[in-house]
């Protein structure tokens, strides 16, 4: 997995992780077996093809978490009959959004009025021009509780004797927090089992591990013909633990999915995906340290300098990456770092904070710089540009 795929995947976490994540079809057909099981079973998964943002209306466009698929129906011999869209609408946030059904029926229309457009640019005879059905599913992640069925009647001050005039479609909702979580692994899919851990993403730490160590086992059953589908639902785990699990838990959760790995060049390949995410993420940290270390130098003005904001930010960085790494670290080396200056300086530390095996080895180079043995400590920066 490239570095710059991991960075994409850090700075919105939340959205694009489950739409990576359902970019692969076996994925997408896990989640429609929990959700529609009638319909996931009739769906030929070797020829979805994804709707690119290109093709889509611009205020769709900017839901940049939604997907769009186009897919095979089967009918019941097994042949296609017709293409079906599926239209999954990621909803994270908490509170209940009383008009999804509009919000549904919107995009629903948008897409139709696509197809529209087509026909009329590529001149299509009227006899050939038949709308897709829609499958609407809604992936909710919140934690409030959503009981209102969803239904435009339920949007109006409706007389009974015009409910036959209101729109009436059926959305797919996708509780993550209340599904049963036996039904998450009723298949033994491996992407069933990555929703659980989804799903207990807030547990307490004895839970929450138990259900990593049952998911990376299961994990493990997925065919080495299906390696880059086990990779990437491997780099989910650990996203998920960078960005919703404490620090100080961090490396214990990272070892129980290492031991839980019986072959051995996955096992190998799990170390290096840990080393790739920390990195990626001390790199993204690193950026936006600068800039929150600019805007806080400007804050307490211009007699402090810019050049101190700086410097704030980037040490606070040196300290975060050591901890991503190491687990606690010494309050004497956090202050030796927060009495370091010079932005050179700080980025020879932040590569050696990178490569050191342990923190013993790092303080060395610490010590080597706070004693003025500079020169016993290759600058790697320098080192570059020559």
């Amino acid at each position: 997995m490239r570095k710059s795929e991991i960075k994409y995947l850090i700075r919105d976490f939340p959205d694009r992780s489950i739409k990576w994540l359902l970019e692969t079809p076996d994925n997408l057909r896990c989640l429609l077996l929990i959700a529609v099981k009638e319909i996931a079973n009739q769906i030929d998964y070797d020829q979805v093809e994804i709707i690119e943002r290109t093709f889509v209306l611009e205020d769709l466009r900017k839901r940049e978490a939604d997907m769009i698929f186009k897919v095979p129906f089967l009918n019941v011999s097994g042949k296609s009959a017709s293409n079906v869209i599926i239209y999954i609408l990621i909803e994270h946030q908490s509170k209940v959004d009383l008009m999804m059904p509009f919000r549904i029926l919107s995009y629903m229309v948008q897409i139709w009025d696509i197809q529209r457009k087509q026909w009329e640019d590529e001149n299509t005879p009227q006899s050939e021009r038949q709308f897709s059905p829609i499958l609407p599913v809604v992936f909710y992640t919140g934690k409030q509780r959503w009981n209102k069925p969803l239904e435009m009647k339920n949007l109006m001050n409706l007389p009974v004797s015009l409910e036959k005039y209101i729109p009436n479609y059926e959305i797919s909702f996708f509780n993550l927090k209340a599904i049963p979580a036996e039904k998450l692994v009723e298949y033994d899919h491996p992407f069933g089992w990555v929703l659980s851990v989804m799903q207990k993403e807030d547990a307490n730490v004895k839970e929450f591990k138990e259900i990593v160590e049952q998911a990376v086992k299961h994990l493990e059953q997925i065919p080495f013909e299906k390696q880059a589908n086990w990779s990437k639902l491997l780099h989910y785990l650990f996203m998920l633990i960078f960005n919703r699990r404490e620090k100080s838990e961090q490396s214990d959760l990272f070892d129980i999915i290492e031991e839980s790995i019986l072959d051995k060049s996955r096992r190998e390949e799990v170390k290096k995906m840990g080393k790739t995410i920390a990195q990626s993420l001390i790199d993204e940290g690193i950026e936006k340290g600068i800039e929150k270390g600019f805007e806080k130098g400007i804050e307490k003005g211009i007699e402090k300098g810019i050049e101190k904001g700086i410097e704030k930010g980037m040490q606070q960085l040196l300290i975060d990456a050591l901890e991503i790494k190491f687990g606690s670290i010494p309050s004497d080396i956090i202050k030796s770092i927060n009495n370091i200056t010079g932005k050179e300086t700080l980025k020879s530390l932040h590569y050696y904070a990178i490569n050191s095996n342990n923190i013993d080895e790092f303080e060395e180079k610490l010590e080597a710089l706070k004693n003025g043995k500079s020169s016993h400590i290759k600058n790697p920066t320098s080192r570059r540009k020559r």
